[in-house]
């Protein structure tokens, strides 16, 4: 017989948690079917195998409604299971800007659009911006250039700034804020200007300093992530709290009417005493 049972809330227990994994054949296949709507030149940016990885790859992907791990979810896998992603480097579905145009020329064309995109001009900081798509554009490099989709959001991440260049971190934090710590493992590297890709590399060091926002090799990995929790945890974490609040407050008031009460039975009885 157990000696003790947790009492794990029914709403926790039927939540599905979100999975991470590397991206199927299949859905390599489908993938591959969406590059054919690109035009040639595009397509060579785009020409990217199961085992590989770039920026316009996991934008698409997500684009076709194949969900690839952000950045902090990168960071989560690392935390929870560092062996999973060791030896291997993956690409986070966002870029980082840090200036309206690039010193690197081939990204000077994106880097512009990107700053329109935003509507910003000066980068008093970095900026991290999410919910991409692609557009096919001959005036680019890449014949891809980025435009609005869904989720789109820009973040400010001024611990992106170059000034942070290979400081050493512990975390990530889903808002983009980094735990530095000069104790820790894993080391940042951003760039001084201009728009980066942003991923972890085969020793789960955090990249944001790469001009090369097409590069793949056999060691890119995607990460899938499937099976979305079916309510948003922090909502029913506020519910409890919110509970919580409302159950102390009525306590609170049972227990005032019972001390009014002994309070009362006390001034009776002393009154008798007093009289006799």
């Amino acid at each position: 017989m157990a000696e003790s049972v947790q009492l794990i809330p029914r709403e926790l227990k039927e939540l599905q948690f979100p999975v991470a994994r590397f991206l199927t054949l299949e859905e390599q296949a489908k993938y591959e079917e969406a590059c054919k709507s690109f035009g040639e030149k595009a397509r060579n940016t785009l020409n990217v195998d199961l085992k590989g990885s770039n920026l316009f790859k996991v934008i698409l992907l997500n684009q076709i409604g194949i969900k690839t791990a952000t950045l902090p979810e990168l960071d989560l896998i690392v935390e929870n299971n560092s062996k999973f992603l060791e030896g291997t480097y993956e690409d986070a579905p966002s870029v980082v800007l840090r200036s309206a145009g690039d010193s690197y020329n081939h990204n000077d064309y994106v880097a512009k659009g990107l700053a329109k995109l935003i509507h910003q001009k000066k980068f008093p900081h970095s900026v991290i911006i999410e919910g991409l798509k692609l557009k096919e554009d001959d005036n680019s490099s890449y014949n891809l250039s980025f435009v609005e989709g869904e989720n789109f959001k820009v973040i400010k991440a001024p611990d992106f700034d170059h000034k942070n260049n290979q400081r050493k971190f512990k975390k990530i934090n889903p808002d983009y804020t980094i735990e530095f710590d000069r104790n820790g493992t894993r080391t940042l590297y951003t760039r001084d200007n201009g728009v980066s890709g942003l991923c972890f590399n085969r020793g789960l060091d955090l990249g944001s300093n790469d001009d090369g926002l097409a590069d793949s090799n056999g060691d890119g990995r995607v990460v899938v992530v499937s099976g979305e929790a079916t309510q948003n945890l922090d909502k029913y974490v506020s519910e409890l709290q919110k509970h919580k609040v409302e159950q102390d407050k009525k306590l609170a008031s049972k227990y005032k009417v019972a001390q009014d009460i002994l309070d009362e039975a006390y001034n009776q009885a002393e009154a008798v005493f007093k009289s006799k």
